[in-house]
């Protein structure tokens, strides 16, 4: 890393200030390979999708726990069928809370669609606005 960037500021194409960006950069920014941009398997997932070797599922993270999250601790498809199995459902309940990812539901509503709902609400309200103004 050093000689990057002493070969850099020696090349004038580095400037002192931007040093520490670059560094930050060079050892953060995510590396992809080619079958990233190319495969649809190796995309980003969605919410609550199941990855087709491991069976984890993919669970939305808050980001003020980032920290916290241990991807090994992720249920597993069969994980959730067997809590449901072993379970009783309860009449008015949703199976969902009978499982290993209420907790991350409960995030995902929380840190998405809460804030989505505001959103939409909002941009209903000065769309009525300009309707109103016309």
């Amino acid at each position: 890393l050093k000689k990057i960037v002493t070969k850099a500021s020696q090349a004038g194409t580095i400037k002192g200030e931007e040093v520490l960006t670059q560094i930050m950069f060079y050892l953060c920014y995510p590396r992809l390979d080619i079958n990233v941009s190319k495969c649809m398997n190796h995309l980003l997932k969605a919410p609550f999708v199941v990855h087709p070797k491991t069976q984890r599922i993919c669970v939305p993270l808050d980001p003020k726990r980032i920290h916290d999250f241990d991807p090994t601790t992720v249920p597993t498809l069969n994980d959730i069928l067997n809590e449901l199995d072993s379970s009783t459902a309860v009449a008015g309940g949703r199976d969902i809370d009978r499982t290993a990812l209420a907790s991350h539901v409960k995030t995902f509503e929380r840190t998405f669609l809460k804030s989505a709902e505001k959103s939409a609400a909002a941009a209903r309200f000065a769309a009525n606005q300009a309707v109103a103004a016309f």
